[in-house]
């Protein structure tokens, strides 16, 4: 009875995830790189949403504002769907290495910290295509600041890819 209900929780397609602990790492990472601005912006919407709308008469139906809060959302998940493709991708990578004693996987932190900076660079290049003279603070302010915190995300991701791949080991 056991061995049937297991077989049908773990479809014979997924059974390749216990070979390959690389792969579990970077699914974990992916959804982690989705859903940590995704829950970050529910937990605004939801902390300054009411606060908007609390004194107006004319208020929109809620219906209205969960209409717009989901499409914000999907709008949201669609813009960063490419950075979980690639953190996924570079997990994959570092994890194998991390498996094989080739790597400590720190070189994915910094690869987090660099992403957020050229992100940070698409951002500004109008204003620095415009104004470059006046481009300098604003590049070492945001990128600095990007770059802080795509290590700090690099560090998060790193961290849950070693419990990932340790937990899979004694498995």
């Amino acid at each position: 009875m056991l061995y049937h209900l297991r077989k049908a929780v773990v479809p014979e397609q997924l059974r390749f995830l216990r070979r390959q602990p690389e792969a579990v790492a970077a699914a974990v990472n992916a959804v982690l790189v989705l859903l940590l601005p995704v829950g970050l912006a529910m937990a605004l919407w939801v902390a300054l949403g009411v606060e908007k709308y609390r004194a107006t008469v004319n208020a929109p139906p809620v219906a209205w504002l969960v209409f717009v809060n989901v499409v914000q959302l999907s709008a949201l998940i669609v813009l960063i769907s490419p950075l979980a493709l690639v953190a996924a991708w570079r997990t994959w990578v570092h994890a194998a290495r991390y498996r094989s004693g080739h790597g400590r996987a720190w070189q994915g932190v910094l690869e987090a910290g660099a992403a957020g900076f050229v992100i940070a660079l698409f951002v500004l290049a109008p204003g620095i295509a415009m104004q470059p003279t006046k481009a300098p603070p604003y590049v070492v302010f945001y990128g600095g600041a990007a770059l802080v915190l795509g290590l700090a995300i690099g560090l998060v991701l790193r961290t849950a890819a070693i419990l990932v791949l340790k937990r899979q080991a004694r498995a």
